[in-house]
């Protein structure tokens, strides 16, 4: 049994059963007893009885035996004989043969309980299991409110505390006790990197001013403007962080509506494609985004939908060796948009898919072409969160040296939660 409710009906049967087969023990045992007891004390009697009647009948005779002339034996005088005819047969019976009809055999024992038994464990494992499942209905609730509460934006919910001081009621407070430590450190979190998210954009973008222009003054030395032009990118890699980071505490707290717009798709697609040939060039990776021929008119945030697939077009250029090739292909099922971004790089191991949409988290950094820039591991978290909030899923397929395939369905016509974070804004 993989529940405690059935590993507690089992024992409870299993427990039952060898009650009874004790007590059949017990019963049988004292039964048996009892019956030999009472057949001692009948034979008891029936033998004082007749040794009454042949001591009185000595008594009053001068012989009990003669001689029998026909066989030359002792036998009874036929006074005695007569006497003795009178004393019922059923002394011999009573003596020889009565333990089968008083004496409680294990056998016919064995083959009542035998019959009784299945049915009564049968019945006890079902009371067995519908008394646990009362008992265990609360924890169950306990359970559902629980895995409700633990996907981090409801830590402000709490259970139900029962109205009676039992072990239930204890762990319920512990609960509690725990969610508001949690909340309140959540909470502290996500206001510290929003904050400190805030406060960095600005010098981020006074710096990469600065370093712009001092790019474009003519004066600037040639090894001076390869040292400013490095420390650009890492500005700019800074900065791209620092906003990641900002859309996530943001939508932690809620905080991060969507701003939904009537849009044709081929638009979006047509515009990441020449942003995307210009880094394939760069990478020396071939990339190739068709562009559906009919209409894929969709009501989406424009911005969060690019930024989705920017994130999976990047992180498929990343991890594809220079010479191989990158696709993005989009077709329309069931009233979804399927968008496919597939690429022919390393692929990921089967033991990193399920961390893959784990904030910070990366793989390890050999795996990556671009060696230590290989990002702050931000943006499959922003894609799986962009894809959710419009309705839809994402979906990944891969095998190691063999490539990498990412699938992302949107709905044509968004659900009414996306609608709702639009009219928040």
């Amino acid at each position: 049994m993989q529940t405690i409710r059935g590993r507690i009906a089992v024992w409870y049967a299993v427990g039952l059963g060898a009650t009874i087969f004790i007590f059949g023990i017990i019963v049988y045992t004292v039964e048996r007893s009892s019956s030999l007891s009472e057949l001692e004390g009948l034979v008891r009697l029936e033998t004082d009885l007749i040794a009454a009647i042949l001591g009185e009948a000595y008594r009053a005779r001068d012989a009990i035996t003669t001689l029998d002339p026909q066989t030359g034996r002792l036998a009874l005088s036929p006074d005695v004989a007569a006497l003795l005819e009178n004393v019922p047969a059923v002394v011999a019976v009573v003596a020889a043969a009565g333990i089968a009809s008083v004496q409680l055999r294990p056998g016919r024992l064995i083959s009542s309980m035998l019959l009784t038994a299945p049915f009564v464990i049968a019945a006890s494992w079902v009371l067995g299991f519908f008394l646990s499942g009362r008992t265990f209905a609360p924890v169950d609730n306990i359970v559902d409110e629980v895995q409700a509460i633990s996907d981090g934006r409801s830590l402000h919910r709490r259970l139900a505390t029962p109205h009676r001081n039992d072990e239930l009621a204890k762990l319920t407070l512990t609960l509690n006790a725990m969610l508001g430590r949690l909340e309140t450190s959540f909470v502290t979190l996500r206001r510290f990197t929003a904050d400190a998210s805030h406060e960095l954009k600005t010098p981020l973008t006074v710096l990469r001013s600065g370093i712009e222009r001092s790019i474009t003054h003519p004066e600037v030395p040639r090894d001076v403007m390869a040292t400013l032009e490095e420390i650009l990118l890492e500005v700019n890699r800074m900065t791209e962080m620092v906003d990641s980071l900002l859309t996530l505490a943001r939508v932690d707290e809620g905080r991060a509506p969507l701003h939904l717009d009537d849009v044709d798709f081929r638009d979006l697609l047509m515009e990441l494609a020449e942003t995307a040939g210009f880094l394939g060039e760069q990478a020396s990776v071939d990339v190739e985004v068709a562009v559906p021929r009919n209409p894929v008119m969709m009501r989406v945030d424009r911005g969060r939908v690019r930024q989705l697939v920017m994130n999976l077009l990047t992180n498929a250029m990343k991890y594809t060796a220079a010479g191989g090739s990158v696709t993005v292909r989009s077709e329309v099922e069931a009233g979804m948009l399927v968008l496919r971004v597939q690429d022919t790089g390393i692929g990921i191991a089967p033991g990193d898919l399920r961390h893959i949409y784990d904030r910070f988290w990366r793989a390890d950094v050999a795996r990556s072409r671009t060696g230590a820039r290989a990002g702050a591991g931000l943006g499959l978290a922003i894609s799986k969160w962009t894809a959710e909030a419009h309705g839809g899923s994402i979906e990944v397929q891969s095998r190691p040296q063999k490539g990498t395939t990412f699938t992302v369905r949107l709905p044509l016509n968004p659900e009414s939660d996306a609608d709702g974070a639009a009219d928040d804004s």
